[in-house]
């Protein structure tokens, strides 16, 4: 690591990189930004990024990582705690998600969908590193929408027999689809006109089949 700088510009840097990485990275493609122009929108020397990561692909991957962790803080967190019934959890989260998906159209002029969902599109069949990456964060997503389920079952507002992973699967899957409408119409407004469609699958969920070994 450089030591000619203060640590505090050391982490302003990596801080701007990881920026850079969201703001290119999430509005066009994994393929279509080098690190280059990553160094240059984020105000670094090329030579910086090295110092924090290996290469663009350690660099996407923490950028996921500080990208789920706002998802988590600003979106699942607030519209899946709480006391409220399930439907209103799920009314919850998807003004949350609205909300957040203006910001980043805000932010950068572009309404991106899901990231996670872009990337996954893009790299999933070649890139078995962030194929996997992806697919935990997706993974940790469906577990918040399992637990908010199982939460409804023991409150008795789904019957005992539901299947949360299924029905989790199913909220994930829904969900992507709104994301990729809202990005096609360039719209965050999509959001809360396809959004009563996950209460629609969510609170008529599929039962539990239990296969005997």
């Amino acid at each position: 690591m450089d030591t000619a700088h203060p640590s505090s510009e050391r982490g302003a840097s990596r801080q701007a990189l990881l920026q850079a990485a969201r703001e290119l990275l999430v509005t066009r493609s994994y393929a279509s930004v080098g690190i280059a122009e990553i160094c240059e929108h984020a105000g670094v020397r090329k030579g910086s990024l090295y110092h924090f990561f290996p290469g663009k692909e350690a660099l996407t991957q923490a950028m996921l990582e500080a990208l789920y962790a706002d998802f988590e803080r600003d979106v699942l967190i607030p519209g899946l705690t709480g006391t409220g019934k399930l439907r209103d959890r799920i009314e919850a989260f998807v003004r949350a998600i609205h909300a957040f998906e203006s910001r980043m159209q805000t932010d950068t002029g572009r309404l991106p969908g899901c990231p996670f969902g872009n990337l996954a599109v893009e790299l999933g069949s070649h890139n078995p590193g962030m194929r996997r990456a992806i697919r935990r964060h997706l993974d940790a997503v469906t577990a918040h929408f399992r637990a908010a389920l199982d939460t409804a079952v023991r409150d008795g507002e789904l019957p005992p027999s539901t299947d949360t992973d299924a029905a989790a699967e199913q909220w994930l899957a829904l969900m992507e689809g709104i994301l990729v409408m809202a990005k096609a119409d360039q719209d965050p407004d999509t959001i809360l006109r396809l959004g009563p469609a996950l209460g629609a699958l969510l609170l008529n969920p599929t039962p539990e089949v239990r296969h005997e070994p």
